[in-house]
């Protein structure tokens, strides 16, 4: 399980909390083709090694390598 703290430690400034997002060049973009993501938390690096960033109401954490910030 991520913690707030584990989150808080690994900061990438890549996205914060409430940034709106779209995905792009992944699977997942077909699926959710113009689907409007809000962060959930801000981006961080994984234990893996990977710039991540939980959206709402998307289960478990997506790459923000796949991600493009919406300018509202």
């Amino acid at each position: 399980m991520t913690t707030q703290e584990y989150i808080n430690n690994n900061r990438t400034g890549t996205f914060k909390q409430g940034d709106k997002v779209v995905m792009h060049t992944c699977a997942e973009a077909s699926h959710y083709r113009g689907k409007v993501w809000e962060c959930m938390t801000d981006s961080y690096k994984d234990r893996g090694g990977s710039d991540v960033v939980f959206l709402n109401d998307f289960s478990g954490c997506f790459s923000t390598k796949f991600l493009q910030i919406v300018n509202n």
